[in-house]
């Protein structure tokens, strides 16, 4: 557990393989072996160490994986093409179209490198959309891949510091949850402790010691546990493998950090796992585990119900031991325990014709994360996107007709509207959770059964882009704002020719006060920095007007000064109503989300302990930062607090208003304008 994996040799690859594998495979492999031999002779690695040793143990990584006779033959030969004289030719010639198309798979990944003037983060993004896109052609790619990074993370002390961390942090967010997404949790656990072993060695080398310290005492409280288990177990004739859990380093370092618990605190470091031959002999065993120990409330999952997307299953329970504290066990099958350590990669079919339900499933999620990835140029979101799509954790809910959907932890109600239907997101006005309603933005939890509530007049807010976390509702997001955008650039060329053929006569006239009928008023405004387009032009100096002070989601009309740019107004500003046909009066438009804008609102109640708090608190539930905040007593048993808050869009101080208007006590809550 969390130690750095020796090389292997050819005697120990070739053993391993011949306990696998027929005859014929054998000889293949071994015809593979020799050409990697000879055409990587004199190439050596960083280390010093001949090159042949990298590629004999990404195929060794590849057969523990319990992989097809192509697949480690990739293994062996993946860097010849790229870096011998090798052909692809040769290759077909030598070990038929099978093997060559796996090869060029894991190649083309890498002809991205070395590229001038390409930054790491764009590098590393096209290499993973590189990946992607070979990975649907054949899901055997991917895993090739993850044996390679794996073998090059083992070697990684080679290579200059700089350069450790930035291949640890790419492994970390990315190959690592790559590897859990597709339920390898033999590669994901190794890649996260040599990560963290590179990202953070002080840590690293502490846990180490605390862990080895308390090695003896945790192998004989398992020792007795496992004991225990048989004993009852072998009562009932129940043929069963009960073995102990190591949990890796990064994984307790985590929670401990996730959670803000000492290493004495983390309950799960002792954990027992029982194998059964029967799905139906998991429940047995769980009730007789029950009757042994107390089962800890809350802390029961039944992955065997509801599978992993990975296809992992399992039964997971926590409970108090034989000494009072904690203990983690985990009940499956021989099958589930395979999936558990290989993954759904142990399962493919890979013949011609073949279409395994698991193999299925897997080229539908890459085929939907490389489409998306084709859609996004931007190499940080993309990333960024790519990192949360592969989070390992779940939740589960369910559609009025009690299909099950699956989400990454965090996603929202929005999300799911989206993953029903991109109409039902774009329309989505709220939900309805056990006839209670629920709004866009509360985080799904599992087992809840939602419907959906859209309205046709609704609209999406450009605030929407921070609330849904998946990767796919951000597309469909951000496709609906570029066409939105599109089509507002296309209504505005009318007015952009007609400002051009005016801008010397606009210029010309001299400032004036605008009248009303009522009162004459000198237009007041400040400059901001929200992004508004004038007539469709990006850069023009725009001020917005402080007798309506506008923000982002109004409706809003320019009025052209001399020398102060473009005055913002609301469409309903009565400063700026009478002047609509003037010559002044130019389109002006947000443009997406802007950068935040400084607004104060006021809010009145009743007096009472916690009042306060609970505003402070309903307003940094919506992620809006307080920039100023205060309270006074206005007599009578009420209090009058204050806020200065930035909004990025109307839609967000509609909502932050009325989250504290359902606070009990208050009298109002009202946006105020400075004058």
């Amino acid at each position: 557990m969390g130690f750095i994996k020796k090389d292997a040799t050819a005697e120990d690859f070739f053993v391993s393989v011949k306990e696998r594998l027929s005859q014929n495979d054998f000889s293949f492999i071994e015809k593979a072996y020799q050409v990697s031999l000879q055409k990587h002779e004199g190439q050596k690695r960083y280390s010093g160490e001949p090159y042949i040793i990298h590629p004999l143990n990404v195929a060794y990584i590849l057969n523990e994986l319990k992989q097809d006779p192509s697949t480690i033959a990739a293994g062996l030969l993946h860097d010849v093409i790229e870096d011998t004289d090798y052909t692809d030719d040769d290759m077909t010639r030598d070990f038929g179209k099978e093997v060559t198309r796996l090869v060029e798979g894991v190649t083309k990944i890498s002809k991205i490198k070395n590229k001038s003037k390409l930054t790491k983060e764009t590098i590393t993004a096209e290499n993973v959309r590189k990946m992607l896109q070979a990975t649907t052609s054949d899901p055997r790619i991917i895993v090739i891949k993850l044996a390679d990074k794996t073998h090059n993370m083992r070697t990684l002390k080679f290579h200059k510091p700089e350069k450790q961390i930035t291949i640890a942090n790419e492994t970390l967010n990315i190959y690592a949850p790559m590897a859990g997404r597709l339920g390898i949790y033999k590669l994901k656990s190794e890649l996260e402790d040599l990560s963290f072993q590179i990202l953070e060695p002080e840590e690293y080398q502490k846990l180490k010691q605390q862990i080895a310290s308390k090695k003896i005492e945790r192998d004989q409280f398992i020792e007795t546990t496992k004991n225990i288990i048989k004993q009852r177990l072998n009562e009932i004739n129940l043929d069963v493998q009960v073995e102990g859990r190591a949990k890796h380093f990064y994984s307790i370092h985590k929670k401990m950090k996730d959670k803000e618990k000492t290493f004495e605190q983390i309950n799960d470091i002792r954990a027992v796992r029982i194998i059964t031959k029967e799905v139906r002999d998991c429940y047995g065993v769980l009730g007789i585990i029950h009757s042994i120990w107390t089962p800890i409330p809350g802390k029961f999952k039944d992955y065997i119900a509801t599978p992993k997307t990975n296809q992992y299953q399992s039964l997971h329970t926590a409970v108090i031991g034989q000494d009072g504290r904690p203990l983690e066990i985990q009940i499956r099958t021989l099958e589930m325990n395979n999936t558990a350590e290989f993954g759904i990669a142990a399962h493919w079919a890979y013949k011609e014709g073949s279409a395994s339900k698991d193999k299925e499933q897997t080229v539908k999620w890459i085929e939907k994360i490389r489409e998306w990835g084709g859609q996004n140029p931007n190499s940080k979101e993309f990333l960024d996107d790519l990192s949360h799509e592969l989070h390992e954790d779940e939740v589960f809910v369910f559609s009025p007709k009690g299909d099950i959907y699956n989400f990454p932890k965090g996603s929202t109600i929005l999300d799911y509207a989206f993953r029903i239907h991109t109409d039902v997101g774009l329309k989505a006005k709220g939900a309805k959770i056990s006839g209670r309603m629920i709004p866009l933005r509360a985080e799904l939890k599992s087992g809840e059964q939602i419907e959906i509530i859209t309205d046709k007049k609704n609209k999406p807010s450009p605030l929407w882009l921070r609330i849904v976390k998946t990767s796919s509702a951000k597309q469909k997001l951000r496709q609906y704002f570029r066409k939105l955008q599109d089509e507002s650039e296309i209504e505005n060329s009318i007015s952009i020719l007609s400002l051009q053929k005016e801008n010397d006569e606009v210029v010309s006239i001299p400032e004036k006060e605008i009248t009303t009928k009522k009162q004459k008023v000198k237009p007041k405004s400040k400059e901001i920095k929200a992004s508004i387009l004038v007539a469709g032009i990006k850069d023009t100096l725009v001020r917005l007007a402080t007798c309506c002070s506008p923000l982002p989601g109004n409706e809003i009309v320019g009025f052209v000064t001399r020398g102060r740019g473009v005055s913002v107004h609301k469409s309903s500003c009565p400063t700026i109503k009478n002047y609509t046909e003037s010559k002044r009066i130019v389109s002006v438009r947000w443009d997406g989300i802007n950068n935040p804008v400084p607004v104060r609102i006021e809010v009145k109640a009743y007096d009472r302990q916690g009042i306060y708090l609970e505003m402070v608190e309903s307003i940094s539930k919506t992620e809006t930062n307080i920039l100023e905040a205060g309270a006074s007593s206005s007599g009578e048993g009420t209090l009058i607090a204050r806020f200065l808050i930035e909004i990025e869009h109307l839609d967000q101080l509609e909502e932050i208003l009325e989250t504290i208007r359902h606070i009990n006590n208050i009298l109002y809550a009202e946006r105020v304008i400075d004058k």
